[in-house]
């Protein structure tokens, strides 16, 4: 495949212009992300550039990533279980699939709390979360709970996030 030999060799030192490039020929030919997939097994630059390619992928055409989620969910939990935070962004674009719900609340629970997670994650884990409680309105309490726990931790902009959703929340 063309395609794919062009990412692996191009991938790693790629701007954004050639990943929304990119993101637009994978929408535009129906090129299934599943067989681009082994483009994790690449070089850290390649991976971190083919995890950002997917979320170009979802800002596009979320339904076309939303397709393939439940897919590159089973395969990172087994495989890549380093890029998992990479869900907190996809969800964030396109919504959970419904056969990910469960373990997509204690994912996005483990990575709003842990130090490790940067403020970017951890915002697009409160957005993902906090839709998921409108769904599931009995996580409500311990997502309020979670979010006065990391009150005042982190920069204005993520505070003044955290505090308007922690409002809608008890509404």
């Amino acid at each position: 495949m063309d395609f794919y030999r062009e990412l692996e060799t191009s991938l790693a030192k790629s701007n954004s212009t050639q990943r929304h490039s990119w993101a637009a020929t994978i929408i535009a030919q129906d090129i299934s992300i599943r067989e681009l997939t082994p483009l994790l097994k690449g070089n850290a630059q390649t991976c971190s550039r083919f995890l950002w390619l997917l979320s170009d992928v979802g800002i596009a055409n979320p339904e076309k990533l939303m397709s393939e989620l439940p897919y590159l969910f089973e395969l990172f939990s087994t495989e890549f279980p380093q890029y998992l935070p990479s869900f907190a962004s996809f969800w964030y674009y396109t919504g959970v699939p419904n056969e990910n719900e469960g373990a997509a609340i204690d994912l996005l629970f483990e990575l709003f709390l842990s130090t490790d997670t940067t403020v970017t994650i951890k915002s697009r884990a409160l957005v993902v979360l906090a839709g998921l409680a409108e769904k599931y309105p009995a996580l409500k309490p311990e997502l309020c709970s979670c979010i006065d726990a990391q009150a005042d931790k982190h920069s204005a902009d993520f505070q003044k996030r955290a505090d308007r959703i922690r409002r809608t929340l008890t509404d």
